[in-house]
């Protein structure tokens, strides 16, 4: 979501000070933003053209390919869509650098995804960085000294067929010396627009089936935390319009609605994203 309101607040930085070359120079200004873009291009409709001096769009459209986002160095997204409806800021703070909203902004967003660019980012060392701050023990296993001793390493991912995944995944046993696969395939399915729901889960670790509670609790961690209402804290009521996997390809669609109250209108967007201090 915090993409969503970097475009908003690049095109509406420039929009506000008018021209007729706007659509040119928020499309420099977006490029910019980025760390890579192979394509970017912006077209803002007013009508009349003087309420872009006043800190309004009528609309906004974006269609980006081979984006690069600084906030996560080492990813690719093939392709961004963003088409917004009305936006209106306050021009007086815009001017001084900050994004207020006068009404709720929305937005529909289409973002594809390739296999192959998500799993050279899961080579990164941002990526492992995260993995290394994960503890856990197995079953029965206890002690600070346990939950060091397992680390994850070497994830991949591959989509398959009918809206499913397969991850696997490295179980690091620094104290043994040795790597265990772990296979993670499962489905996902939409519910009410904001919630994944995990289809058919299978887990096996080294070419073993974990035992059902086992899976059951992975399953039910897994469920609270997969929904985009978690996103209202923010300020953000979000959709899923669309969600499709095929050709080693995701498809998701998402409509946003953004609040004038939300912190990430306020918050200075990270640079760049760095892997957690060992």
């Amino acid at each position: 979501m915090e993409l969503i309101t970097i475009i908003l607040s690049t095109l509406l930085g420039v929009a506000a000070t008018g021209g007729v070359v706007v659509d040119t120079l928020a499309e420099a200004a977006l490029r910019d933003q980025v760390a890579g873009a192979e394509s970017v291009q912006v077209r803002i409709d007013n009508v009349p053209n003087y309420q872009l001096i006043n800190g309004r769009i009528e609309q906004a459209r974006v269609a980006a390919r081979g984006i690069e986002p600084r906030q996560l160095p080492g990813l690719r997204i093939d392709s961004i869509d963003l088409e917004t409806d009305a936006v209106d800021v306050d021009l007086a703070r815009l001017q001084q650098g900050e994004l207020v909203l006068d009404e709720p902004a929305q937005a529909a967003l289409r973002l594809r995804l390739r296999a192959s660019d998500l799993n050279a980012f899961l080579q990164t060392p941002l990526v492992q960085g995260w993995l290394d701050t994960l503890q856990f023990s197995l079953p029965g296993a206890g002690g600070e000294r346990e939950q060091n001793r397992y680390g994850l390493a070497n994830p991949a991912l591959e989509f398959v067929a009918g809206d499913r995944f397969r991850l696997v995944v490295d179980l690091e046993d620094r104290v043994a010396d040795e790597n265990i696969a772990i296979v993670v395939d499962l489905g996902l399915q939409i519910l009410n627009g904001h919630r994944f729901a995990l289809v058919d889960p299978q887990i096996t670790i080294d070419g073993e089936a974990t035992p059902p509670q086992l899976l059951a609790s992975f399953v039910q961690g897994a469920q609270d935390r997969l929904t985009l209402r978690l996103l209202e804290d923010l300020g953000i009521t979000a959709r899923i319009l669309n969600f499709k996997v095929r050709d080693n390809e995701l498809d998701i669609a998402i409509f946003a609605k953004i609040e004038p109250t939300s912190p990430l209108l306020t918050r200075q967007p990270a640079r760049e994203a760095v892997p957690p201090a060992p």
